[in-house]
């Protein structure tokens, strides 16, 4: 281990003494973010920050709760707009979300009765699940999705509450009409009618569906929340080329074949420089978005979920690092390899824009480089007030890379090229 840390340590100090290399990892991303920036700030906060969500809707409930559904969807503000769209037939919303090409972010369908199963289950203690169906692609990103799944999930725990709320009154007044002294005619009391009552009353209080509402939606969208992330990605990437091209540089020199013969094991050897590829991968991230939060006021929801996913970012980008190594033998094959492989990940992984405007195909396409697992919980992060457990699939996603990486490499790297017999 000794022997791993002193090479990495040797090569951490060779790219400090070497300026251009301080200039590539640093001050040109700096300067790339800063101006991208500056040229789409106007675009993504063009004098409004609302965000516009469709919602395919069909209603067969002709009681309280798809009347509350669709009034607490009835969202037009500053912040946030909702547009519905309606359908006689609920094979129609299913059809409209699943087409790619329509605007139509998710659907909810409301089954006729739905009303009535809520307040039978609630008299006799039966399941309130699955009594509204609600309709999203898989895997998208859309910020819409998450948006109006959180009206529909809240309005629907409001109801649910408040009829179980209605049905505990109803017990209540029989339990007190059947106490001795008191006298209540049994017909004056209607279970039903009462349990109604309750729960229209709860179902009309529109302000608080607003407000859980507002709270689910971003109040703004930062323009450097998109970019920072996306550019330092871009340059960590680009970085690969310095680290890999000086093994192909002490490859091609014999550099390795001399150092065989001395008392170091050959993963050692290999051990140290990725070790410094990840260590540079690493501080580079974290500088960027440090910068990035005091500089540019990048909306940092979780610091820990954030530093996570760097690590896992540093950590598959020292594995793809390697892997191109062992594939690419001369220095001169590197550096088009390596700029074809990042200006490809960053295009459709979200570097350069949103994952979430692009197909849904080039979205599960995307995930074959590692742009997009990062980019997918960073923006979650900081864009959609995802929580630390929604992040973990990309966590995941970025550990399994790098592995795969470093296995194949494993197989394929040669410390010394075989030479051809005289």
């Amino acid at each position: 281990m000794k022997a791993v840390w002193y090479i990495a340590k040797k090569d951490l100090l060779q790219v400090l003494k070497d300026r251009n290399s301080f200039i590539l990892l640093l001050v040109v991303p700096f300067i790339l973010i800063l101006t991208v920036g500056a040229a789409f700030g106007s675009l993504f906060n063009s004098g409004s920050n609302q965000i516009d969500v469709t919602v395919a809707v069909s209603n067969q409930d002709s009681g309280y709760v798809g009347k509350a559904i669709l009034s607490a969807l009835n969202i037009n503000n500053s912040q946030l707009k909702i547009t519905v769209k309606q359908y006689s037939d609920p094979a129609q919303v299913k059809q409209v979300v699943s087409d790619t090409n329509s605007n139509v972010s998710s659907g909810i369908v409301i089954p006729a009765g739905t009303t009535d199963k809520l307040i039978a289950a609630s008299s006799n203690g039966g399941s309130t699940q699955n009594l509204v169906q609600f309709y999203s692609l898989p895997g998208s990103n859309n910020p819409g999705i998450t948006i109006s799944q959180s009206i529909v999930t809240g309005v629907m725990n409001q109801l649910v509450t408040s009829q179980y709320a209605g049905s505990a009154a109803v017990k209540q007044v029989e339990s007190v009409c059947n106490q001795p002294g008191n006298h209540c005619a049994q017909s004056t009391i209607d279970p039903a009618t009462i349990a109604r009552v309750v729960g229209q009353a709860s179902a009309n209080q529109e302000a608080q569906v607003q407000a859980l509402t507002a709270g689910s939606a971003p109040a703004k969208v930062n323009t450097f929340d998109l970019v920072v992330p996306g550019y330092a990605m871009m340059f960590a990437l680009f970085g690969l080329q310095a680290a890999a091209g000086t093994i192909l540089d002490e490859k091609e020199e014999g550099t390795f074949r001399r150092l065989l013969i001395a008392p170091i094991r050959k993963y050692a050897l290999l051990g140290g420089k990725l070790l410094a590829q990840f260590i540079l991968t690493l501080v580079q991230l974290l500088l960027l978005f440090v910068i990035g939060y005091f500089v540019f006021h990048l909306t940092i929801n979780s610091w820990p979920a954030v530093i996570l996913l760097l690590i896992m970012a540093s950590f598959a980008t020292t594995g793809l690092g390697i892997l191109l190594v062992s594939v690419v033998r001369t220095r001169r094959q590197l550096s088009p390899v390596v700029t074809l492989v990042v200006l490809i990940t960053s295009a459709i992984g979200g570097s350069w824009w949103p994952l979430s405007i692009e197909p849904q195909w080039m979205q599960q396409f995307a995930r074959i480089g590692i742009t997009a697992w990062a980019m997918e919980g960073l923006n979650g992060i900081m864009l959609y007030g995802k929580d630390f457990a929604a992040i973990v699939p990309d966590v995941l996603g970025l550990l399994a890379y790098g592995l795969i990486c470093y296995l194949i490499a494993l197989r394929l790297f040669r410390f010394q090229e075989k030479t051809a017999a005289a």
